[in-house]
């Protein structure tokens, strides 16, 4: 009867070491796991950093020629309150036009589009600084800004 119990409690020591193993293996992975998706995480963020100017959308590279005109067109929300604002360089581009304009979809969504005709007056280079700006009492909110280089030769 002795030896019966001590062939049982061997067996259930080499179960009870698998099961140690198994227990420090979970452990491994779980302190492992935050570690992984923390620099999964930090890898993306630097990438979308690169891709951004001072929290602004990517650069837009434009080039043309003196007395050229080009136009910029942006699609915004009339509900949302939310409407484009231009700055520019007044002695290297003339703003001819600012309007509104709208695309039907096939399924009849209508897009309203804030359109800029610009004329390129002079040569060099120039930046034109788009915001996505709603005015309220407490001030400007700002959801995003664009920056255009443009290119005059």
């Amino acid at each position: 009867m002795a030896s019966l119990y001590f062939r049982f409690s061997l067996v259930d020591n080499k179960d009870n070491s698998r099961w140690k193993e198994g227990r420090m293996v979970r452990r491994i992975l779980m302190a492992m796991i935050p570690v992984i998706v923390i620099g999964l995480l930090a890898g993306c963020g630097e990438k979308e950093e690169e891709g951004s100017k001072y929290g602004f959308l990517p650069v837009k590279k434009i080039e043309l020629k003196v007395n050229e005109e080009f136009t910029i067109a942006r699609p915004f929300n009339l509900n949302s309150g939310y409407i484009w604002r231009e700055k520019y360089n007044e002695s290297m581009l003339e703003l001819l036009d600012s309007e509104i304009d709208t695309e039907t979809k096939e399924d009849g969504t209508i897009i309203l589009y804030q359109v800029f005709r610009f004329k390129a007056k002079q040569k060099g280079n120039t930046q034109i600084f788009l915001a996505h700006i709603r005015v309220s009492m407490e001030g400007d909110d700002v959801r995003t800004q664009e920056i255009f280089d443009i290119y005059i030769d």
